[in-house]
């Protein structure tokens, strides 16, 4: 993997959004979790994002540095700029 990057403090509706919207768009997902934490893994065309959610310090997103520009054209544009990927 390139360098990282990481979004975090992600609002739980902006982290359950981006993985329907990643879903919506055919990536392969991959999640599971309990109460207090989830996560989910998301795979296409080689590019992987991993994505955390905990209820005391909510999302977390890492994707490739390389896969950015690729990743931003899968997300709608409200989805980019809470994630401040805009």
């Amino acid at each position: 993997m390139s360098a990282p990057i990481h979004c975090f403090e992600i609002p739980k509706d902006t982290w359950y959004a981006t993985i329907a919207a990643l879903r919506d768009d055919g990536w392969r997902l991959e999640k599971g979790g309990g109460l207090d934490h989830a996560w989910a893994v998301l795979e296409r065309d080689g590019m992987r994002v991993e994505m955390e959610y905990d209820i005391w310090q909510e999302g977390e997103m890492v994707v490739a540095a390389a896969d950015a520009a690729k990743l931003k054209a899968c997300l709608p544009a409200a989805i980019l700029v809470k994630l401040g990927l805009f």
